[in-house]
Parts: C-alpha cells; structure tokens; sequence
C-alpha cells in the first residue's frame, strides 16, 4: 500500500511533451522550485439579518505551473516565442581596441563583409571616442584607412605608434551557432507537462515516486532574463496556465507510486 500521509521536499523534474505529437521535447532537471497553484472563485448569497453568508457557488476554477530553473535551455526559450530554435552562422557584432604601429593594426577577426567597417575611432587618453576614421577604397588620405581582411593601413604619419583605435564592426560566427527569435507575430505555445516528484511517508519514513501530469499547459507570455554584477546567478522564471481538456474536466492528475514495484 503506497503512502496517504507524505511530505514533499525534492524539487521536481519537468518534462514537456508537444500535444499534437505526444514526442518528448524536453527535460528540465536543474529546477530551482517547481510548484502548482491552484485557485477558484466563490460567489455567495447573502440575506438576512446581519447579510451573512448563506450558501456558496464555485466557478472559475484555475491552476498554475511555477517552474524556476537555475540555468537557461535554448529549447524551452524558443516554445515561449514561439519561433523555432535556428542554428546556422550568424552575424556578430565586435568591438576592438588596437594598438596602431607602423601605420598599421590588425583584427583578430574578419570582417564579415569587404569595405568600410561600422565604425573606427581614434581613442581619447581616456577611452572616449576622439576623432571618427572613415574607409578609403584606394589611396589612404587624411582621416581615412583602408582595410585588407583583417589589416588596416593609416595616411603615413597620422597615427603615431602606440595610438589606440576602436573598431566596431561584423564578423561570422560557426555553423553551429544557436539564434533565438523574439518576433511581434509569434507567442508561446501549449504543451503536456509531466512533473516527477519524491515523496516520503509520515509513518514508514519510506520514500515513494509522485507523478503529476498536466494534459494541457498554457506557457506565460511575460518572462525575462537579467544579468546584474553581483548576487546569485540569474534564474530563468517559467510559468503556464492550467487548460481544461476540450472532452473532459480533469485539469491534472497526481499519481503515488512505490518505483520499485513497476511492471
């Protein structure tokens, strides 16, 4: 006989399976919290002296899946834009600082396109932007550079040796470079969701395996991601809304099993 009065401490697991296929799309097992609310509203009919409550009628009924993880998975932040997850080369923005020496400084990186770059500046002694360089396609004049891959050529004698520059511009990324897509036409998608518990037994202090199965979950719109400077690292908040099935009226199912007792 499996346990009728338990705790709850281990965070659950998270799986989520695609409802139309019913394949496995992803697990999330480095969950920080994972919790169901669960919320109805009440109406009452009043009357009498005092205009005290007499009876009540329930509606509205609601529920939640709370899910935080400690780390960010490119597949659950693709379903909650609902743009597929695309990895191809990419083109990446960079910033530079270099050191000029015999009218002369090179990238670490090539440019992803030929011709001028976003922008060069020679630097003030104190880091700020001085005076903006401009791309010659030939003959180096005042104020300008041209660019060969990832060498520059200064007008002789313009640019001292040991003078800083600040280049910006594209370069490629690898083929396999993940991209996410935030898009204006597109939002968060429905998913089955499948939370694997542990509990222990008040009693018998024996731990039994609790399944609980969301046939129909709703992901949340609104998320963030945030970085700061200091304090704990940044957790990523999931949140999906509870869906009645269109044939029937079980919200989600708890199921308490002893694991080493399955067929």
């Amino acid at each position: 006989m499996t346990t009728t009065q338990w705790g709850i401490r281990e965070v659950a697991l998270a799986t989520f399976y695609d409802i139309a296929t019913g394949k496995a799309l992803v697990q999330l097992n480095n969950l920080k919290t994972a919790g169901l609310e669960n919320s109805a509203e009440t109406v009452y009919a009043r009357g009498g002296r005092g205009n005290a409550k007499i009876m009540g009628f329930s509606s509205n009924r609601e529920g939640k899946v709370v899910l935080q993880d400690a780390v960010f998975t490119n597949e659950v932040i693709a379903m909650m834009t609902g743009n597929g997850l695309v990895k191809a080369s990419q083109n990446i923005y960079r910033r530079e600082v270099l050191t000029v020496a015999g009218n002369a400084a090179v990238l670490n990186h090539t440019p992803a396109a030929p011709g001028a770059l976003i922008s060069v500046y020679k630097l003030n002694p104190d880091g700020s932007h001085g005076t903006e360089l401009t791309y010659a396609s030939t003959t180096v004049s005042a104020g300008k550079y041209t660019i060969t891959d990832k060498a520059f050529g200064f007008n002789p004698a313009e640019l001292s040796d040991g003078t800083k520059i600040a280049a910006y511009y594209l370069t490629a990324s690898d083929a396999d470079s993940g991209k996410i897509t935030v898009s204006s036409d597109k939002f968060a998608g429905s998913f089955k969701v499948v939370l694997d518990c542990l509990i222990r037994d008040a009693v018998t202090q024996k731990d039994y395996a609790a399944q609980i199965v969301i046939n129909n979950a709703k992901m949340d719109n609104n998320w963030k991601i945030q970085t700061a400077a200091t304090g704990d690292p940044s957790a990523f908040d999931i949140t999906l809304d509870i869906l009645k099935p269109v044939n029937g009226t079980e919200m989600w199912t708890m199921s308490v099993y002893d694991d080493a007792l399955l067929t």
